[in-house]
Parts: structure tokens; sequence; C-alpha cells
């Protein structure tokens, strides 16, 4: 979530010199609605954007950052809930067996520049690093710490929350057709970083790709070098034609990524499969291929076969537990 209304929200309180509260969840575990990650801005005005996860939580937090701004209270708060009807002064008042802990950061006017910033690289789909601690909020362009989220709680009131900003997973999605460009539109909105692959120069013109981060016109038997291997990378197969369809497959089977996938009916698929098999790959390597696309979610429009294919992505991203 890249929570652009957020901090768009403490950006104009901070240059109106009106008083504006972060509340963000630095970590979550169990069936708890707020997720770390995520977050809200309270302004002294009565606007508010984001969530924290909802419910009698999130009310009781909002009162708690208008009461701060209210008193001209500065000071950080960090607060443990858990759900449960056994927690005593942590209980949240919810019983759904999870736990979140909240920072509450009432805002500094020295704070715009790395709101400011922040804002900068949400939009131009930078990347960079982001802190909080009692001692202020920070971000560092460009870094990442390997990981989504983290958070250390130190002695007495130390802590110390980081966030890695801008995308974390890479989407190549290889052919620009409608589906392809359906399939971008979601995906950047989903926080992927966007990368239409296709050897059809006009696929690369003004708006056929005005959702992808990156168009490259390469010919698709050296698509392999455009692909690296990569936890957090996920490649799309979606050409023109079943030939390069294939020929792209052969050339990513062996990629170390997070998600290969291939559009087509069961028939090409088996088609295209045999094929390969017949030349020599061994039918456990094509077992890996998610093929045909996508939920089985009777989808027939571009679209739908977009959110389809999404939803399968995201399902291998975070994986139920």
């Amino acid at each position: 979530m890249n929570n652009e209304n957020v901090w768009q929200l403490v950006a104009d309180c901070l240059r109106k010199n009106i008083p504006a509260a972060l509340l963000m969840v630095v970590q979550s575990g169990g069936s708890s609605p707020g997720r770390t990650g995520f977050k809200m801005a309270v302004a002294a005005d009565g606007r508010l954007a984001g969530t924290i996860g909802g419910g009698i939580v999130e009310y009781k937090f909002v009162g708690k950052a208008r009461e701060k701004l209210r008193k001209g209270d500065s000071a950080p708060l960090l607060q443990r809930q858990i759900h449960g009807r056994d927690a005593g002064a942590d209980a949240s008042g919810m019983i759904c067996g999870g736990e979140q802990t909240i920072a509450l950061y009432p805002c500094r006017r020295t704070d715009l520049g790395v709101v400011e910033s922040l804002i900068g690289a949400i939009e131009t789909h930078d990347r960079g690093l982001l802190r909080l601690s009692p001692s202020g909020l920070s971000f560092l362009s460009g870094r990442r710490n390997g990981r989504d989220h983290g958070f250390r709680a130190g002695t007495g009131d130390g802590w110390l929350y980081e966030e890695s900003v801008g995308p974390v997973d890479t989407a190549y999605i290889v052919g620009g057709g409608h589906v392809g460009r359906a399939l971008a539109r979601i995906l950047a909105m989903l926080d992927f970083y966007v990368v239409i692959l296709d050897e059809r120069p006009d696929m690369g013109a003004s708006g056929n790709s005005a959702h992808a981060n990156r168009t490259i016109t390469v010919s698709y038997d050296g698509i392999g070098q455009y692909v690296p291997d990569g936890d957090r990378n996920y490649a799309v197969i979606m050409t023109p034609n079943h030939k390069a369809d294939k020929q792209v497959l052969k050339r990513l089977l062996n990629k170390k990524i997070r998600y290969l996938g291939m559009m087509g009916s069961a028939k090409k698929v088996h088609e295209i499969f045999s094929q390969l098999q017949a030349e020599g790959v061994p039918a456990k390597k094509l077992q890996g291929v998610h093929a045909p696309i996508g939920l089985p979610i009777g989808s027939h429009t571009p679209a739908e076969i977009a959110v389809s294919i999404a939803a399968e992505m995201v399902s291998l991203r975070r994986p139920a537990k």
C-alpha cells in the first residue's frame, strides 16, 4: 500500500500549520484487521485519510490522536492491542484472536521535507526506506532493508519501525495487447513494478503502456536477459500467437522466479507442453508453469482475465497461513 492519500493530508496540514498525527500499525499477527504497514492521518480540523483496520481499535486511536492534537502533546505513543477477552490492559475490545501494535506520532513542522520526499518517491515509483521512531520520521531515498516491514522494540521507550517504500514485486508482462494492458493497470494498483516486454514497436506507443513503469521493445527470442532471477519477480506470457508463447516459455523455464504463467486454452497449453517435452524439456519442469493462467472465475473479457491472473499472483505473493 503506497498510502499516498495519507501523506498528502499530512503534507497539506504541515504546510498550513494545522496539527496532524500519524497512526501506523508497526507490528501485527493472527487475525488482526489492521496489518503491518496500515496507516492513517488524523488532522486537527477533522479530516482523516487511510485506515489502521477499522472497527473499535481505529475509533479508539483516532480519539487518542485528536486528544493529543488538542492538548498540543507531541510525545509519540506505542501501544499493543490484543484482540481477546483475557488480554488485560492490552485488550482492544475485539475478539478476533490477533494482535497489532500501533504507533501514534504527532507530526512536526520539520517533517514536511521528509513527507514531500516520500510523496515524490511514490509518484515516480522510486524506492526508499521509511523510518519512524520516538526521535522522528525519516526517509532514505534508494535504500531498502530487504523486507517489506521491520520493527524492533528497544529498552525503555526506544523502538524503530522501518518500511520499504515503492514497488517490491516486479511483474514482467510479455505481450502488450489488450489483456496485457488490462493486467498492467491492475498490478500497478497492487503496487507491482510493471514491465511490459513486446517485440511489436507499437506496443510502446503512448497510451498502450500508460500503467507500466517500463515498456521494452525486444525480440521474444532474447526475452530471457530481461527477466532476472528473484523471489519477488513474476512473469506472465501473453504474446499474439502460440509460436511466440512457446518461444518465450522456453526462454523463461529455467528462471528462478516466484511466478511463471502462460495465457491460453487448455488445448493450446497441452499442445505447447507436448512440443516442449518432445524437444527434451522434462515434464516436471512444466508442472511449475501456471497454465492455463489465472484463477477459474469464469472470465471472458480482457479485464476479467486480468483480474483472474492478478488474483492468482496475489495468492502466491501472500500465501494463506
